[in-house]
């Protein structure tokens, strides 16, 4: 079942959300909310699939509310749905999975939530693009201190896997652990080795050498998978160009 939460301020909207989710089989709407502070707490505590986020929220606006999922779980298909066509950059920033513009068909809306269901239904499909890290990439292993409350946690580059943000919090995979710190990703990435670990998305730092797969996820994104993990990352846009560069991929 494909649960979601609609964030709007306009009840009329909601109302007309809610019928046009509910005809679709294999959607739960799970609760609705009309103020940004509202929707964070709902989605905390109910953790939908999908979020329907409207960008002119009281509160929290739309952008806003946004970061905050982020930071709680990347990994939330967020849609929004505005009469403000101008946040298409920010929105994709935090990882949009669609941009409605008000006023829009409503087979729009059911196209993109079967669009959602199928790659659901096939997380794993052919790889779009498969590649081999650089030979930059394969350097020396270095080592990465990081504060676990009042410890200090002594890791080797080369086991860690992905960084990411769950909870509010950092969160390390590596090939045998999973390892929390308050510390930020800026902080982190920043004590990285550049030719290695590769910021894909601003909730997420990935391991080239651990990459297996690279494929389309939502309009303006992509999902990356890796060896050792069923654990996935996100890759905004402008960071597929970046990184496309970075490996000298043919067309880049």
């Amino acid at each position: 079942m494909l649960t979601v939460l609609i964030a709007e301020d306009d009840p009329a909207m909601r109302h007309i959300l809610r019928k046009t989710l509910s005809q679709i089989p294999g959607v739960e709407v799970l609760g609705e909310a009309g103020d940004g502070i509202t929707a964070i707490k709902m989605m905390e505590e109910l953790n939908p699939r999908v979020i329907f986020i409207d960008i002119d929220l009281p509160g929290k606006n739309g952008v806003e509310l946004a970061r905050d999922i982020c930071d709680i779980n990347p990994q939330t298909i967020l849609i929004f749905a505005t009469a403000y066509p101008d946040y298409t950059h920010e929105a994709f920033e935090v990882y949009a999975y669609d941009y409605l513009v008000k006023p829009f068909k409503l087979d729009r809306i059911k196209k993109t939530m079967e669009r959602i269901k199928q790659q659901e239904a096939q997380r794993a499909p052919v790889p779009v693009k498969e590649f081999t890290p650089p030979v930059a990439a394969r350097t020396t292993p270095a080592r990465l201190v990081i504060r676990q409350h009042e410890n200090l946690i002594f890791l080797d580059t080369q086991d860690i896997i992905l960084i990411t943000r769950e909870d509010r919090k950092t969160v390390i995979l590596t090939r045998e652990e999973k390892l929390n710190t308050t510390e930020s990703l800026n902080s982190i990435e920043e004590r990285l080795p550049g030719n290695t670990f590769f910021r894909s998305h601003r909730a997420y730092i990935v391991n080239l050498n651990m990459v297996r797969e690279i494929r389309p996820w939502g309009k303006n994104s992509y999902e990356i998978t890796f060896s050792g993990t069923q654990q996935k990352a996100l890759l905004a846009s402008n960071k597929a160009r970046e990184l496309e560069k970075i490996l000298a991929l043919p067309g880049s």
